[in-house]
């Protein structure tokens, strides 16, 4: 069946969301982001090596070191992260696996899943790191120590 996005993805999202709740200015262990978001350190510390490559990120090692968003997180799409961990996802692929599934050749179900793949495909080009934290922030009310994001 059709996949959506990869726990590496998940992860990513929950990280970049957590990051993006903090002062912007100070440097976050990774230690604190794992236990906060109860995402694996050792896997943790990976994401965010991949995720500084992409410039994502600002890390600084040491005392006072961590990591920090080095973008603004309304301009990260999740399209974009999920095509960085995951590939670019054939939206246009027939869910049946049918080669030529197409308007002038489809399948049973071809008009009900393109729509759902087009909704799709618009959510995740038209969402942000930054609207997933705007919706958190109204959903919870908890101060930064209390934060934790599960």
């Amino acid at each position: 069946m059709y996949m959506l996005y990869s726990k590496s993805s998940e992860y990513v999202v929950r990280a970049l969301v957590y990051l993006s709740l903090q002062d912007k200015s100070g440097f976050i262990m990774i230690r604190e982001i794992s236990e906060n978001t109860e995402i694996p350190q050792p896997f943790l510390s990976k994401i965010f090596q991949d995720i500084s490559r992409a410039k994502w990120i600002i890390s600084k090692k040491g005392k006072n070191g961590g990591v920090k968003l080095a973008v603004n997180p309304s301009k990260l799409k999740l399209l974009d992260v999920i095509t960085y961990f995951d590939g670019s996802q054939d939206y246009s692929r027939c869910m049946f696996g049918h080669k030529e599934c197409s308007v002038s050749s489809k399948c049973a179900l071809h008009n009900k899943c393109s729509d759902l793949k087009n909704e799709i495909y618009d959510f995740l080009n038209s969402t942000t790191i930054s609207d997933f934290t705007n919706i958190w922030r109204k959903e919870n009310k908890v101060s930064l120590k209390e934060l934790k994001i599960i």
